[in-house]
């Protein structure tokens, strides 16, 4: 979808609750259900699936931490976003994301890195902050976006928590990105509607590399582009801040079923099921506790996306940002289910699968 079309979209409607269905309407499709790179959510509920932090009972320590009250609050949403779209049939659907509170525990005390470091570029400053990732090549990184000139987003995507830019747009630049060396990563921003403005814009980028053994190996820096001239003319300048060399991360903790594993974390979810394939599609995630209490990262039937970052890798791994902290040492078992797809001639078969980790 082109940025001009999505734009166009959101300037003809109102930021209520069929926020997505002219933008459906604009893209002509219905939404699927297989992972792909996370899109920002108003395009995510056409192209792909699109709170209080469980504790299991148990009282612990928590960080006081700006940052954690930023990456993992509710970006001044309250406890959930609910938005309903359409496709090109009609039919209605409706999504919710639920929040986080911002409190962690003790054990993550030491997890936050402070990077101040700046990039400027077409009139605009990008700060980045403080950021925390895990062994899975997952997290968050909290920052700054400021022109002075004023920050040329669509407010009416940031209505329901993303921030989009486009560095096309004569002034603008693009959503700020982010790599792992030379390879970038898979990410998405949230802009905190309480603190920010028309010219300061405070966010979180959450992220998720491709390739964890060769990403983890090399230093970050984070981008911002723009498109310079038109038609044939034009090329697209990018600027990156200085390399940061990423200290600890968060451990991983492995989850088994049979042969298959799965390694969780506060942060992320990342399975390994090679004979699914891409033709699977993922209908629940849940994440059960030690006091029988549920958390819900993904419900394809309930419309429930508590997620920011859903992407399948090469490899056969699937990896999930959610919205919420998970509390790993109170998790029991993680279930995945799902419907796994094949084809044969002109003949497609669809099995229902449940994996159950613990």
């Amino acid at each position: 979808m082109k940025s001009n079309q999505i734009k166009q979209a959101f300037e003809s409607i109102q930021a209520d609750s069929d926020l997505a269905d002219r933008v459906i309407d604009a893209a002509a499709g219905e939404p699927l259900h297989r992972k792909g790179h996370a899109k920002p959510l108003y395009v995510a509920v056409i192209g792909c699936l699109a709170g209080v932090l469980a504790t299991g009972g148990v009282a612990y320590a928590v960080v006081n931490s700006s940052y954690f009250a930023s990456a993992w609050g509710n970006h001044g949403n309250g406890e959930s976003v609910t938005w309903t779209n359409g496709g090109s049939s009609g039919t209605k659907y409706t999504y919710t994301r639920e929040f986080g509170d911002g409190i962690a525990p003790q054990s993550l005390e030491g997890a936050v890195q402070k990077v101040n470091l700046s990039v400027e570029g077409n009139g605009y400053t990008l700060d980045i902050h403080e950021m925390a990732i895990d062994e899975n090549g997952c997290g968050a990184v909290t920052f700054t976006l400021s022109n002075p000139n004023g920050v040329n987003y669509y407010k009416p995507a940031a209505e329901l928590g993303e921030l989009v830019l486009y560095g096309e747009e004569e002034g603008g630049v693009s959503t700020p990105s982010m790599n792992f060396g030379e390879e970038w990563a898979d990410t998405r921003c949230t802009i905190d509607k309480d603190t920010s403005s028309d010219t300061v814009i405070n966010g979180t980028m959450y992220f998720a590399s491709w390739n964890r053994d060769r990403d983890l190996r090399h230093a970050v820096t984070w981008n911002i582009s723009w498109t310079e001239g038109k038609g044939e003319d034009a090329k697209v300048i990018e600027v990156s801040t200085p390399e940061f060399n990423v200290g600890a991360h968060v451990d991983t903790k492995e989850l088994r079923s049979d042969d298959s594993p799965l390694e969780i974390s506060p942060f992320s979810i990342q399975t390994h099921i090679d004979d699914l394939g891409y033709e699977a599609v993922d209908h629940k995630l849940t994440v059960s506790y030690k006091d029988g209490s549920e958390q819900i990262i993904e419900d394809d039937d309930a419309g429930a996306y508590n997620f920011y970052v859903s992407m399948a890798r090469n490899s056969g791994e699937n990896i999930w940002v959610p919205t919420r902290l998970i509390n790993v040492d109170q998790v029991v078992s993680v279930t995945l289910e799902g419907t796994r797809c094949t084809s044969t001639g002109e003949t497609q078969t669809e099995e229902p699968f449940t994996i159950v980790y613990s």
